[in-house]
């Protein structure tokens, strides 16, 4: 249980520096900053979606170890 914890942390700490580093530079290479569906914005709300979903996991799995 322990390594599997220790691999949600490492994926979420992964997932955090895509956030930090990643959302900026997806927001500022934008093609056209009027459309607020192109694809730059959806790869910025799924990464955050599967870094919400992975704090959720690292917060049960903690739980149990």
């Amino acid at each position: 249980m322990h390594l599997i914890n220790s691999v949600a942390v490492e994926a979420l700490l992964f997932c955090s520096l895509l956030l930090v580093i990643g959302v900026p530079v997806l927001y500022m290479t934008q093609s056209d900053r009027s459309d607020r569906r192109n694809p730059e914005i959806k790869k910025i709300e799924i990464i955050g979606g599967v870094w919400f979903h992975l704090v959720l996991l690292n917060g049960l799995l903690s739980s149990f170890v």
